[in-house]
C-alpha cells in the first residue's frame, strides 16, 4: 500500500479582493488599521503563488 506524504512550508502568495458599496466608517477603518485590512482577505482570494520558501518540511505515514 502506498504511503501518506504532508509537506509543510510558508508561500508568499497574491490576492485580490474587491469590496464594493462599504460605508465610509469601514473604509476609514481599512485605511488606518493594517490588521482590519489583511482580515478581509479570505481563501476565495488568493490568487497564484508567488514563491515557496526553502524550508519545507516532510513527513511520511504508513
Amino acid at each position: 500500500m502506498g504511503k501518506t506524504i504532508i509537506l509543510t512550508g510558508k508561500a508568499v502568495v497574491n490576492f485580490r479582493k474587491v469590496m464594493k458599496n462599504v460605508p465610509d466608517d469601514e473604509v476609514q477603518d481599512l485605511v488606518s488599521m493594517n490588521d482590519t485590512r489583511e482580515d478581509q482577505i479570505t481563501e476565495d482570494d488568493l490568487l497564484d503563488i508567488e514563491w515557496i520558501h526553502d524550508d519545507v518540511t516532510i513527513k511520511v505515514k504508513e
